[in-house]
């Protein structure tokens, strides 16, 4: 055989037509991709722990709401009726706000008046019952301690309230109570 028809062996796959190999382009497209569901990935698992914090934030702060508004709404003292319903009301909201001005205008102020009733209400234990970034529902354990000439003695009434709270342009509002 001549040397000038031996023929070297070729050291792996043949080029393709063109003379350019696939391998980096598919590389290439391989690493996009998996840049792109990583990309996906991250923003996914970032929302949900937005949404988490947003409602541990809601779950907290709706909670400390209803503790705080239960002994200013349950609460009031015949010698200034008026002065009590009016800071109340300012932790209401909606049609519980409504309710609420109607029945101790009607009910409670003639009531309390004549029986000279100073009532006392103190949050013993609380805890959420649901909630959503702009709606809490809780559960609290509210002691109310009533004095009025009606009886020698205070009286102490041991109350289980479902409580509802709405933010409302950043404030938490108390939206409708439910004794049970």
């Amino acid at each position: 055989m001549s040397a000038s028809t031996y023929i070297q062996p070729a050291e792996g796959p043949p080029p393709p037509p063109g003379g350019k190999s696939w391998l980096p382009v598919a590389l290439v497209i391989g690493l996009a991709v998996g840049v792109v569901v990583a990309l996906l990935a991250c923003a996914a698992l970032g929302y949900r722990a937005h949404a988490a914090s947003q409602l541990d934030t809601a779950r907290s702060e709706g909670l400390d709401a209803a503790r705080s508004a239960a002994p200013v709404f349950m609460a009031y003292d015949f010698r200034h009726l008026d002065r009590d319903f009016s800071r109340a009301r300012k932790l209401l909201t909606g049609e519980f706000r409504k309710e609420y001005a109607s029945t101790t205008a009607r009910v409670v102020k003639p009531t309390a008046a004549k029986t000279r009733a100073v009532v006392v209400a103190e949050v013993r234990a609380s805890s959420v019952v649901s909630a959503t970034p702009d709606r809490v529902v809780a559960l609290l354990f509210v002691n109310q301690t009533t004095t009025s000439n009606r009886a020698d003695e205070p009286r102490t009434d041991l109350n289980r309230v479902l409580m509802t709270v709405e933010r409302v342009n950043d404030r938490w509002l108390v939206s409708k109570v439910d004794a049970l």
